[in-house]
């Protein structure tokens, strides 16, 4: 349950549960209207008796009864790598011939064994807990606290994309939390971990919400985060475990910490919000155990102040289409490259991880409304929203960088490029006596964005070559052998020259 990061840190899936319950209902018929009715819910601001908190206590006495223990067992086939056999053989050459063979014979699999965390959220045995806990599960056993009873689970529904998942036990009159409103929290608001970290049963710390709506953090499988950061130390094994505020309300699910190798805490982790979490609940128990998310068909990028500016932005807001998928929802409705999306549904749009969150939490066949900036005019369009699981092959024929052909996705190292069309020649404002590609994306860290190449600039020249088209420059690059490329540019109404290092 380990990933990696780019420097000596790692993100953790951390394995724990909770527990939800609809008394006199077969879980295979239950819907979200049958269960809401059991949730016990509280959005009310966090109190404190005479304005002070001395102790937590009260608060964690409300929630160590509804945590559980969630174990998981699975069987995997043993697969040989020779890669791995052949280093095996270097280190210990005088192993025999027939090792490997053997132990093939002796057992093609072996059962890994997982644990985690759970809380009691309504009373007759349903529980959410991470899909990393039991998504590929065989068996799955569930103990409540101070009880040496194991109840088989069941899964009711599984969503890696959030890394929620629902399951459930034959039992009643179990002991719930009161679910708080996530939506309220701020920065530096108390929270209480409760879960079983490194096997340590109910185990509980406290900290302070670090920050709130953390995503690109690769946790999860389709990178829908919205992540809760918290300073309360959670370790292996609290994965599903309570986040509850300081009056013991369930405001969130942790899953994950950011570590060291040594897999410990070092006061960074990650909880999927309360709200986002029963949002989740409602969309397996109403989808027969699938959550269904909207799809649009489009490739996004957020605004820097060079693209912000030759688009004529006064500020950075808004998230510019780049590219249009053929026969997706976003083409049928008349969504275009160049169309700047300003408001979904209503709502101003923050950020792409923001609008890409709320476009997929909308579900399949549902009209969505669009405020777009086309031209310099605003324009509102409404689009029937596809099937994000049955309709996003639709972007598989789209080629990046242009539509013309199967050339590789990088010009040069870090940066990918456009052909002009008239609404991106409008968008920027270019004088028809301007010709050239338009710079869609530059990493970071790559030689061109240290020469000073943006994104939103348009390359008018490549080796003092005119540039029309991404075939043409894609042309004069594969026929280049020096080691600086040079750039003529146009960018904010004005020209300049970038030499691009190819082989720093």
């Amino acid at each position: 349950m380990k990933r990696q990061l780019k420097s000596r840190k790692s993100l953790l899936l951390l394995g724990c549960v909770f527990v939800l319950a609809i008394q006199g209902a077969s879980a295979d018929d239950v819907k979200f209207a049958d269960l809401k009715g059991n949730l016990t819910i509280d959005k009310s601001p966090v109190k404190t008796e005479n304005g002070a908190l001395s102790s937590y206590a009260p608060a964690l006495e409300k929630v160590m009864p509804s945590v559980v223990t969630v174990f998981s067992s699975r069987s995997i086939e043993m697969k040989r790598d020779p890669q791995q056999e052949e280093l095996f053989r270097k280190m210990f050459p005088d192993v025999p011939e027939d090792f490997f063979e053997k132990q093939e014979e002796n057992g093609g699999e072996r059962t890994e064994e997982g644990l985690g965390s759970g809380v009691i959220i309504t009373s007759d045995g349903y529980i959410v807990t991470n899909n990393h806990v039991v998504g590929d599960a065989d068996e799955i056993k569930v103990t409540l606290p101070n009880s040496k009873k194991e109840y088989t689970a069941k899964v009711i529904g599984a969503d890696p994309r959030t890394d929620v998942a629902l399951i459930k036990i034959e039992a009643t009159d179990l002991p719930h939390v009161t679910i708080g409103d996530s939506s309220k929290l701020r920065i530096g608001d108390v929270v209480l971990a409760v879960g079983n970290p490194l096997s340590l049963e109910q185990s509980a710390s406290a900290g302070i919400v670090s920050a709130l709506g953390r995503n690109e953090l690769n946790i999860t499988n389709g990178g829908f985060e919205n992540f809760i950061q918290t300073d309360a130390a959670i370790n292996r094994g609290n994965s599903g475990g309570a986040l509850v505020d300081a009056n013991g309300r369930l405001i969130g699910i942790n899953t994950a910490i950011q570590s060291s190798f040594s897999g410990g805490n070092i006061g960074i982790g990650f909880a999927i919000p309360s709200n986002m979490t029963i949002d989740i609940v409602q969309r397996l128990l109403d989808g027969g155990g699938v959550v269904k998310r909207g799809f649009l068909g489009v490739f996004l990028r957020e605004l820097d102040g060079n693209l912000a500016k030759a688009l004529g932005r006064d500020d950075q807001s808004g998230v510019l289409i780049t590219e249009v998928g053929s026969g997706t929802p976003a083409e049928d409705a008349g969504l275009k490259p160049g169309d700047l999306i300003v408001g979904y549904n209503g709502k101003d749009v923050a950020s792409l991880q923001r609008l890409r969150l709320d476009i997929s939490n909308t579900a399949p066949g549902v009209e969505a409304a669009f405020a777009l900036i086309r031209n310099g005019k605003k324009k509102d369009l409404n689009v029937t929203l596809g099937d994000l699981d049955t309709d996003n092959n639709l972007m598989a024929g789209v080629v990046r960088p242009g539509n013309g052909g199967a050339q590789p996705q990088e010009l040069v190292e870090g940066v990918r490029v456009k052909n002009l069309d008239k609404e991106t020649r409008t968008a920027l404002k270019l004088d028809d006596k301007i010709e050239g590609i338009l710079v869609e994306t530059v990493k970071d860290t790559s030689p061109a964005a240290e020469a000073g190449l943006r994104p939103g600039t348009v390359i008018t020249q490549i080796d003092q070559n005119d540039v029309d088209s991404v075939k043409a420059a894609y042309g004069i690059v594969e026929k280049f052998d020096s080691d600086v490329l040079l750039l003529q540019v146009y960018v904010a109404g004005r020209r300049d020259i970038l030499a691009i290092p190819l082989n720093p």
